[in-house]
């Protein structure tokens, strides 16, 4: 009986050993370190190793053979442009207020004037000379930067509404709190003084 005891112990110490070694690690409770941490999609996908295909002849070289550097920008452009909505959509995930943000602060004009310079960007990027690259580059982490700068105020202003109190859309440009109870209606006016 004492062998199987001690069997046993053996086992549920090993098993919990296994368990603490071969345990994902707990994510970051800091918002902004959430942020920093890579998902979980992008940590587990690993790519298999390809062998190398045979190259039968070289190629001349072309005027649109990619350098390091700009594969350097190639690669930070596409970053930009996924890090923005990277960021927005970890914070909807973890803020229940920040989707509300979002849908107020997506109707302001300032912020679709950056989307529209964003996506001006975008579509000059492909014909743009190297160059130009660089000040694209940082024309566009500007602007990632001035909309999450304005979501994040946003948030804010949205947190430090009292509890049950939302925005209401009553005319085109104009936003007006209500707690979500019905309107009070106004008193009655007095009765009227009849003289006899």
């Amino acid at each position: 009986m004492r062998k199987f005891l001690l069997a046993l112990f053996l086992l549920a110490a090993a098993v919990v050993g296994a368990w603490r070694i071969f345990a994902p690690a707990p994510g970051p409770r800091n918002p902004i370190d959430r942020l920093k941490a890579p998902s979980p999609m992008e940590t587990v996908r690993v790519t298999k190793p390809v062998a190398p295909a045979p190259i039968v002849r070289a190629a001349p070289e072309s005027p649109n053979k990619m350098t390091a550097q700009r594969a350097k920008m190639e690669e930070r452009f596409t970053d930009l442009k996924e890090e923005g909505r990277r960021i927005r959509e970890t914070l909807i995930a973890n803020d229940p207020k920040a989707a509300q943000a979002y849908s107020a602060i997506s109707q302001r004009p300032e912020y679709r004037q950056l989307v529209d310079q964003r996506h001006q960007i975008e579509a000059a990027w492909a014909t743009a000379p190297d160059g130009e690259r660089g000040a694209m580059l940082e024309q566009m982490n500007n602007l990632r930067q001035q909309g999450i700068a304005m979501l994040l105020t946003e948030i804010q202003r949205v947190n430090s509404q009292p509890a049950g109190e939302t925005l209401q859309r009553t005319s085109p440009g104009t936003l007006q709190l209500s707690n979500g109870q019905a309107p009070v209606p106004a008193p009655a006016p007095p009765a009227p003084i009849v003289f006899q």
